[in-house]
């Protein structure tokens, strides 16, 4: 009985992580357009609610700030340096920031 009941557990633990993971995915877009350190995202579904103007997201290694969101499109500030290693066409994946990483 105890190893019916463990093997369940791992079957809801993996079904409940495979759904955050789909999830996570759906937040993918492709850098569009970059203008001084304004980078534009295109996402590939629509805009996570959470990526509202103002606020800070996770993407490429960072946390930069949303600055509008128009349509499917994001624009991110990013810092300087940043901004001079990403390129035109490169995948992102926009999520929530880390609690330690707002507003770095």
């Amino acid at each position: 009985m105890k190893k019916l009941i463990t093997m369940i557990s791992l079957l809801l633990a993996t079904v409940a992580l495979s759904a955050t993971v789909i999830a996570a995915g759906a937040n993918t877009g492709k850098v569009s357009k970059i203008e001084g350190t304004m980078v534009t995202v295109t996402m590939a579904g629509s805009v996570p609610a959470f990526a509202r103007s103002g606020t800070w997201v996770s993407a490429l290694g960072g946390a930069p700030k949303v600055m509008s969101v128009t349509g499917n499109d994001i624009v991110l500030r990013f810092n300087t340096a940043k901004v001079a290693t990403i390129k035109i066409d490169a995948s992102v994946t926009v999520s929530e920031p880390d609690e330690d990483m707002e507003g770095c």
